[in-house]
């Protein structure tokens, strides 16, 4: 009977159970948010890449996902590919599925060219993660990696047709080949075995630094060809013939029975029965044909029973990774624009607690925002901290300036005001850690929840000012509004999915007294016009464009999709603007330009009461929205004057 190699299984039994548990979770808890990629070594070292050739990170790539990477590259060098061999999930799913495929006794063994030529492609595959990942700081591989894409229930990150076609090999071509995914498709696995032959992969990149720094313009393409094209060369060559780990397996020749039982179970197919030292470049070091042999000290670590060895050293780099990622943050973007004398002399503002500040998209917008304020010179994010660090000149800004530029006055609509209402009231208050507009997120849905608020605006100050309209008559006392105010928890639902925010905010100062105004004189306070021209605006004449005029309700209270909205009216080459003006009583009214002899009213109308909304990202790509809006009453026509 063989014996189970237990150490290995633990591994794997509890990188399955946590996975399986955070899916679980989130079936039952929509407020939970795992990141299934919290850990993930190859995300971190594409990070790390980005970081380097372009000074920004992928995604949302954390220093602990970095340093994960950069402990698998010492973990290979030191000692082999355990990461391969023990914890990873796809690893992991292989090599059960290979087990059923002994079972069936339909496994093939792919040898001489044929293997040769389909190792071939984990190198093709890593060359073009690496290039389009380096090129965009986007992590490419999510396009195409099974476990992405089954963790993030197929994410629009996803190509679909490209996940379900990794799947399907990953499935399919371990039940008829040993480790298939591994072997011969595996980015990572490509990566391995470059890193196994470290004085290849450090030389590569020796020689491209020193070249860069005697001043020569060379492509990051050039390096990741070399080191891509050579690691597969050197694999082929030197499969089984590769310079022995400091840790490796070794055969005791004199008591071995020839039994065959460690080739038999080897996970990669290496046929450990006819080694003395096992050097094959496929060996992760996970220890199935040392618990396999049935004789004492023949199979053995170093010549020295130590089966546990392994395991225990993989443990060991696991924590150090992580608690070397909780030592340092590097920036997400770090961009300068000023010249290197600017630099010099910049003064560096930092603002922690931007709750916005979450991604690569975001510390993007961000540098975008500062770029086009003269004397701002360079922006640095965090996106672990939601900090920022700010390039400026000291004589144009000081703190609260640069406060001031950083925050964004925000307006928004809770509920319409209804029509027997004729006057709303406000209160003025100043609020402590509300400054971004993701704070303003969170009060829009906490007011709309405990309040009968029917809008509020924010303006700069330290605190920031806020104020809270009420359809009079509906106003709480203040007492009242500050408990819902300094709320410690939030739990809303945004498109199907529950958030559960912590809350921290502080109410400094509140008006004695609140206000009273108009329903007019509110509606133009809150108003923040849209306009939006497209499918070639100005090509046409008034004489045959007209106007289709939409009352916006309770419309008015989703601004935020209203981008999408105008998205979707674009599919129409009749519809060639989008923009919304309050009527003389204060309403908002929609305005769709359209030209009369390509389009009708009807199709207009259709178009905004559709079921689905059909919206196009600024990269091409297509989505789709259920469509929050309606409009139960026909619009009127009338003629452009422009």
């Amino acid at each position: 009977m063989k014996k189970q190699n237990w150490y290995k299984l633990l591994y794997q039994f509890a990188i399955i159970g946590i996975l399986t548990f955070m899916g679980f979770r989130l079936l039952f808890d929509k407020a939970y948010a795992p990141d299934f990629e919290a850990y993930c070594p190859f995300g971190g070292l594409q990070a790390l890449g980005s970081y380097l050739s372009l000074g920004s990170l992928s995604c949302s790539m954390t220093s602990t996902q970095i340093m994960m990477g950069v402990v698998l590259f010492i973990g290979i060098v030191l000692f082999s590919r355990l990461f391969c061999g023990y914890i990873c999930p796809l690893g992991t799913v292989g090599e059960w599925i290979g087990k059923l495929g002994d079972r069936l006794k339909v496994r093939i063994t792919p040898k001489g060219f044929i293997d040769c030529a389909l190792r071939l492609l984990k190198y093709v595959l890593l060359f073009i993660t690496f290039y389009f990942t380096l090129k965009s700081s986007e992590l490419f591989c999510k396009k195409f990696d099974p476990y992405y894409a089954v963790t993030s229930g197929f994410d629009t990150d996803v190509v679909l047709l490209w996940a379900l076609m990794a799947i399907v090999a990953l499935v399919v071509g371990s039940l008829f080949v040993r480790l298939f995914w591994c072997r011969y498709l595996c980015p990572l696995g490509a990566l391995s075995v470059i890193f196994r032959f470290s004085w290849w992969f450090l030389g590569v990149m020796a020689l491209y630094v020193i070249l860069i720094l005697a001043g020569l313009e060379i492509s990051y393409v050039y390096p990741l060809l070399v080191i891509t094209a050579g690691g597969y060369i050197l694999e082929v060559t030197r499969m089984k013939r590769v310079r022995p780990y400091p840790i490796h397996i070794t055969r005791n020749t004199e008591t071995c029975i020839d039994c065959g039982l460690c080739s038999e179970t080897c996970p990669q197919g290496i046929d450990v029965a006819r080694m003395e030292k096992v050097t094959h470049t496929d060996c992760t070091l996970c220890g199935d044909c040392l618990h396999a042999c049935p004789e004492k000290d023949t199979l053995q670590i170093n010549k020295k029973s130590m089966k546990w060895l392994p395991a225990a050293v993989l443990g060991v780099l696991i924590i150090l990774g992580i608690v070397a990622g909780t030592l340092f943050e590097l920036p997400t973007i770090d961009q300068k624009w000023g010249t290197p004398e600017q630099i010099e002399s910049a003064g560096i503002f930092e603002m922690e607690g931007l709750k916005n500040i979450k991604c690569f998209g975001s510390s993007t917008a961000f540098a975008n925002q500062m770029r086009r304020h003269e004397g701002v010179y360079g922006v640095a994010t965090y996106v672990a901290s939601h900090k920022v660090r700010v390039l400026y000149d000291t004589s144009l800004y000081d703190d609260e300036k640069l406060q001031q530029l950083i925050f964004v006055p925000v307006k928004r609509v809770i509920r319409a005001v209804t029509k027997d209402v004729d006057s709303v009231i406000y209160y003025t208050l100043t609020i402590d850690k509300f400054f971004d507009p993701l704070d303003a997120t969170y009060m829009q849905h906490l007011l709309n929840q405990k309040t009968e608020a029917c809008g509020f605006q924010t303006e700069f100050a330290c605190p920031v000012i806020v104020r809270i309209y009420f359809p009079a008559g509906t106003e709480p006392g203040r007492e009242a509004l500050t408990e819902v105010i300094e709320s410690k928890n939030l739990t809303f639902t945004s498109n199907d999915n529950e958030f559960n925010v912590k809350l921290p905010y502080r109410v400094i100062t509140f008006d004695d007294e609140p206000a009273e105004m108009s329903k007019g004189e509110y509606a133009s306070a809150m108003f923040v016009p849209t306009t939006s021209r497209f499918n070639s605006y100005s090509n046409y004449s008034d004489d045959v464009v007209s106007q289709y005029l939409l009352r916006m309700g309770a419309n008015s209270s989703l601004k935020a999709r209203y981008s999408h909205l105008v998205s979707h009216l674009s599919n129409d080459k009749g519809i060639i603007a989008f923009e919304t003006v309050l009527d003389s009583a204060g309403a908002e009214v929609g305005v769709i330009h359209y030209v009369d002899t390509i389009t009708l009213p009807d199709n207009i109308y259709s178009a905004v009461n559709a079921d689905t909304l059909v919206f196009h990202y600024s990269d091409g790509r297509t989505g789709k929205l259920a469509n929050p809006f309606s409009f139960p009453d026909p619009g009127s026509v009338e003629k452009t004057e422009r």
